[in-house]
Formats: structure tokens, sequence, C-alpha cells
């Protein structure tokens, strides 16, 4: 939302570079706290990991080769409404429990991704 909307003038591969090194920063503070990397033990878990990379990397080649054509607004929506259908098809798949504090998160993001679709400028 905030790449949108509060830093539309920053060159888009600058905005790109910017918020992948602090996605990169957080993610590496994060794993540092969980005391850091560590790679699956059992064939399940490489089997896992084979399949996260193959199906989130198609996926995303997926979403980056249509997003082009759904321009500015079609682009937010999906982009900040991934983690609701993640999140969704963990219950639906993997018959994970949704807790409240996830459904409310998943409201706050619909909820905003829409304000921000339907304000004026």
């Amino acid at each position: 939302m905030l790449t949108q909307h509060e830093a539309a003038d920053v060159d888009g591969r600058v905005r790109t570079a910017t918020t992948m090194a602090l996605a990169g920063l957080v993610a590496l503070a994060a794993v540092s706290l969980q005391g850091g990397f560590h790679l699956p033990d059992a064939p399940a878990g490489w089997a896992g990991l084979a399949m996260l990379t193959f199906l989130y990397g198609t996926g995303f080649t997926i979403m980056f080769t249509v997003l082009p054509k759904l321009g500015v607004v079609g682009n937010s929506a999906i982009m900040n409404v991934e983690p609701v259908f993640a999140l969704v098809l963990a219950w639906l798949v993997l018959g994970q429990a949704v807790a409240a504090v996830q459904v409310a998160g998943g409201l706050i993001v619909v909820g905003a991704v829409m304000f921000l679709g339907m304000r004026r400028r």
C-alpha cells in the first residue's frame, strides 16, 4: 500500500531494490533470533522444500508475467491479498486451524486494499 500510494514517484527499480533489501534484513534478523538457518534432516522435509521452491517459483513467475496486463489497480489487490489466500489455502488443503487473530489480520488487509482502491485522489 505504501509503495503504490506514497512512493509512486520513486523509480520502480529503486523502490523494488529498497523493499527487497528491507525485507531481507527483517528475514535475517528473524532467522538469527531463531538460532540460525537449519536444513531439513528427513526426506519429507527435502521433498517439501523442493515443492515449495517449485510451486512458489512457478506462482510468482506466472504472477509477474500477468501483472503488467492488469495495471496498477489489479497489481495492488493481488500483491496485498496474497497472504489471505495463503491462509485460506492452508486451512482448505492442509487442515490448519485458523485463529481469530488471523481472521482479523486478513480482514485488515482486505479492508485496507479496498479503502485505498476506493479513495479519491
